[in-house]
């Protein structure tokens, strides 16, 4: 996607600054917060995939700005949409075949959930209201909560959330087709599919306030962060009851990863839109411009590093060597991310200096 010509140059900077953060939490090697939790709670690296989804909300709200109803066909716009939520799909499922063997395709995963949200905040986009909106978003995160606290799975109690052993995993091992990543349930399964589509409807209430305030960017940069601080406090509050679990995208982490986003958009807008801090971004624009094409590039150098030839990968190579010379496991993690980034950095810089944006 090409870097947006709009005034407000935080939005391509949050964009690779979360295709950056996913590379990271997503390298080999990771440690500490850069790990994700276990099971429940919020950790660094938990946030980096709702905020990847809550960009592509902006990014539907943004170009739906011109779409005039009763004037325009939104069946029109509804075929690209599809068309491009396949190819997202398809791409995806070809990701996890670097990972896999043909026999073991997994369907679902991360260009997966995001094509799907995509392809259903666009619909929503189209032909919703923001009040609308907001009200079904609420059924989806209520009723998803009460499906999972009051509807037992065969052999399990009713608002049981053991890891593995709840409704929600215990759906993708009856009824989701092909390899499961976890083994017997899957991170990106299919209920957990159905809440994530509020994180992109969170996205695109997002870009519904950037399109009414963008001409006064103080009261713009303090609207998104007052809409992030609600949905967070509430998130937090709703823990109380339903725990954060980004496995099973529970309703409290929707709530708390997107007003997380929203204060952090706010802070960006504040310090590159209107402090004009611009220094230290040109990394993050260059992720930012192809954030697609990067994301399938660490795949692919992810798996090779960790190819194993003669029984030992490059990977396995470096933890010998830092292991050896009595690194600590925090700084040897590090060391790998650096250097893993900035391989991943090179083939997405030499396609920026050519001015060439891989478009879906």
């Amino acid at each position: 996607m090409k870097p947006s010509s709009s005034r407000l140059f935080a939005l391509d900077i949050f964009r690779g600054l979360t295709i950056i953060f996913m590379i990271m939490v997503n390298s080999p090697n990771t440690y500490g917060q850069f790990s994700h939790a276990y099971w429940d709670g919020v950790l660094f690296a938990d946030v980096v995939f709702p905020f990847f989804i809550i960009i592509v909300g902006v990014a539907i709200s943004l170009g739906l700005k011109n779409f005039k109803p009763g004037i325009d066909d939104p069946a029109t716009i509804m075929k690209k949409v599809l068309k491009r939520s396949i190819i997202m799909f398809l791409l995806g499922m070809a990701v996890n075949l670097i990972y896999l063997h043909f026999s073991d395709i997994r369907v679902l995963g991360v260009l997966q959930r995001i094509a799907i949200v995509y392809l259903v905040c666009s619909f929503l986009c189209l032909y919703c209201s923001t009040s609308q909106l907001v009200k079904l978003s609420i059924f989806i995160l209520v009723s998803y909560w009460l499906f999972i606290l009051f509807v037992p799975a065969p052999g399990m109690e009713a608002g049981q959330l053991l890891r593995g052993k709840n409704i929600v995993n215990w759906f993708d091992m009856a009824y989701l087709p092909g390899m499961l990543w976890r083994g017997d349930w899957d991170p990106e399964g299919v209920l957990s599919t159905y809440p994530a589509i509020v994180t992109g409807v969170i996205g695109v209430l997002m870009g519904k306030i950037i399109l009414r305030k963008q001409q006064d960017l103080p009261y713009l940069v303090m609207s998104l962060f007052v809409f992030g601080f609600a949905c967070a406090l509430l998130g937090g509050m709703w823990s109380l009851w339903f725990l954060p679990i980004k496995q099973i995208w529970s309703s409290s982490f929707v709530l708390i990863t997107g007003g997380i986003a929203s204060m952090s958009l706010a802070f960006l807008m504040w310090c590159t839109d209107i402090k004009q801090y611009r220094r230290f971004t040109y990394v993050a624009q260059v992720f930012g411009a192809n954030a697609i094409t990067a994301y399938v590039l660490h795949i692919i150098f992810e798996k090779l590093l960790d190819l194993k030839i003669h029984g030992i990968s490059v990977l396995g190579a470096y933890e010998t060597l830092t292991h050896s010379l009595g690194i600590s496991p925090f700084f040897s993690s590090a060391m790998w991310i650096a250097m893993f980034l900035c391989l991943c950095f090179v083939p997405v810089w030499v396609l920026y200096k050519k001015q060439i944006f891989i478009k879906i």
